[in-house]
């Protein structure tokens, strides 16, 4: 049995929904790659080889720059909802920052198709979350987003730039773009694993006792989940698994086929890796033998918010790792105060009778295992739009170090004001949202949450943390050892205009290797396109970023 990791302190990730969300636009737009930068050239030279033209605002204020004008800001951040327009977070900062916000709201099922309409037609948010550094690169070199510089960050966010140094001062460096800065960079939750749920009555009902451990014990109880009505309702009509559950078995063979990696001190892609074939094979035998869902290339989420499993809460599946880890967390209401996870929550409303239970990536048959277990340094970052002049970038400068060096206001727009929004817990430390406030949708009205705060503050966030709920989520969510994080750690010259074509080749074929329309052996034929498809240019792209780093 593995050893789990007591007594550590773990950052939960606000946005871990980054990992899930592609950009909205692709391709490559003419940025300059290595090797093409002219000394007449009014660019920079960035560190992945790049060059971009300087958009950033030159010192600091601008002479005209006056603090007591009003300003209108164009505001996309990840929203649950629409912003009410008297919403209490958004009265706050609009009285305490002499401002106006325009808050878009996007449906984040069809961000990509709406926002790619609109950035296209050059309807640019001054303020907007991109959710990796490839699409950062490729919004600055597609002149959509602008950037700020060393001296801006040190006036204007001090406080911001504080909390980032404590947990990595590397994280910077990963939002620089020559020699500015083109996003806010955040911290990631560091060491929490997506969750291992089963339908722990399922178990039972097919004479299973313990979680499965291993992959064969996992392998077990997924096909009597599809073969022996573990819901007892004397029809075939559940699974095993969906998509999400995938991640685990490629795990289990040491891989997340999406990530670089580090293999005898080189980067690779593991998606062209002998062990992401090995996982291939077992996910097509399982396919063949219809443990898993016909329609499971849809995703397990059916509409309305992003991280609910469907498939899982409505009883189809009894396995799943759909959202973040905090989805799924139990409910410890009496306890700590704590709300259960909306996929808990959802699943016992349906069905008061279900039982959750927590498990481990599965072992694999060498001893691998593990999910998407990031580091401290976040794939999501906040950018300035081009229309974003020097007086409207640096009063969202000021509004943002406010909130994230200020608790006060940070539980202002976080959490809202107690006894209307939120309460004490039964520990009178922690916070819990009131009836009325329990849901996305109403929290999204009253601007709180992500609206002004999309981004982790861990410091404040532990200040009011319950020391059994850290507890709880270290034993269900914490494996030493476990898990997968991507090597790579900036965008790279080439990434525009090779990537998205690459990810949807390895998707595409991942598809019809599992779903039987192609053989198993057609993989190999799959690593030679990924090469010669862009693949060989990235893979001498990362390990020179990888160098430069040693």
């Amino acid at each position: 049995m593995l050893i789990k990791a007591k007594n550590r302190v773990f950052l939960l990730a606000v946005l871990s929904v980054i990992l899930l969300i592609t950009a909205c636009t692709g391709g490559n737009t003419g940025g300059n790659t290595a090797g093409n930068n002219n000394s007449n050239n009014s660019g920079t030279t960035s560190e992945t080889g790049g060059t971009v033209k300087n958009n950033a605002s030159e010192g600091t204020a601008a002479p005209s720059e006056d603090p007591e004008k009003h300003v209108t800001l164009e505001w996309l951040t990840y929203q649950y909802g629409q912003v009410d327009d008297n919403a209490p977070a958004k009265k706050m900062l609009e009285e305490k920052f002499n401002v106006t916000f325009n808050i878009w709201y996007i449906d984040v099922t069809k961000r990509d198709e709406l926002l790619g309409v609109r950035l296209a037609a050059g309807d640019i948010p001054d303020f907007m979350t991109v959710y990796s550094s490839a699409d950062l690169v490729k919004f600055m070199e597609q002149g959509i987003i602008t950037g700020y510089t060393e001296e801006e960050l040190n006036e204007y966010m001090p406080n911001y730039k504080k909390l980032i140094d404590k947990y990595d001062p590397n994280i910077w460096r990963y939002a620089k773009y020559g020699d500015q800065y083109i996003g806010i960079p955040s911290i990631a939750e560091g060491g929490i694993s997506l969750a291992v749920a089963w339908r722990k009555d399922w178990l039972e009902n097919v004479g299973i006792t313990n979680i499965p451990v291993t992959l064969e014990e996992t392998e077990e109880a997924l096909y009597k989940f599809r073969n022996e009505d573990p819901d007892q309702n004397g029809k075939k009509d559940t699974y095993g698994l969906s998509q999400s559950g995938m991640v685990n078995i490629y795990g289990a063979f040491g891989v997340y086929p999406e990530f670089w990696t580090v293999r005898d001190g080189k980067m690779v892609w593991s998606g062209i890796l002998p062990e992401t074939k090995q996982a291939l094979a077992t996910l097509r035998k399982w396919k063949e033998d219809d443990v898993i869902t016909p329609e499971w290339v849809l995703g397990e989420n059916q509409g309305g918010y992003w991280a609910v499993s469907h498939e899982f809460v409505n009883g189809r599946i009894g396995y799943s790792s759909h959202g973040m880890s905090y989805h799924w967390n139990p409910d410890m209401t009496k306890e700590t105060g704590g709300a259960p996870g909306d996929n808990v929550k959802m699943t016992l409303e349906l069905n008061p009778n279900a039982k959750i239970g927590y498990g481990q990536p599965p072992i694999g048959p060498e001893g691998k295992f593990g999910n998407i277990t990031p580091d401290f340094i976040g794939t999501t970052y906040l950018a300035f739009g081009k229309n974003a002049d020097s007086e409207k970038k640096h009063r969202i400068m000021k509004i943002w170090d406010t909130i994230y060096g200020d608790f006060d206001t940070w539980m202002a727009v976080k959490w809202g004001e107690e006894g209307v929004h939120y309460q004490k817990g039964p520990d009178g430390n922690s916070v819990i949202r009131t009836e009325e406030y329990k849901t996305n949708d109403a929290q999204a009205k009253a601007g709180l949450n992500i609206t002004f705060a999309p981004l982790d503050q861990p410091d404040f966030r532990l200040s009011l943390s319950n020391p059994k709920g850290l507890e709880v989520r270290d034993e269900l969510f914490v494996w030493e050892g476990a898990g997968y994080s991507n090597a790579l750690k900036s965008a790279l010259p080439s990434e525009g205009k090779y990537m998205q074509n690459l990810v949807k080749l390895q998707q595409d074929v991942f598809t019809a290797i599992i779903n039987g329309e192609k053989p198993l052996e057609y993989f190999d034929e799959f690593v030679k396109m990924w090469k010669s498809d862009g693949g060989d240019q990235l893979t001498e792209e990362a390990n020179q970023w990888y160098s430069s780093i040693q």
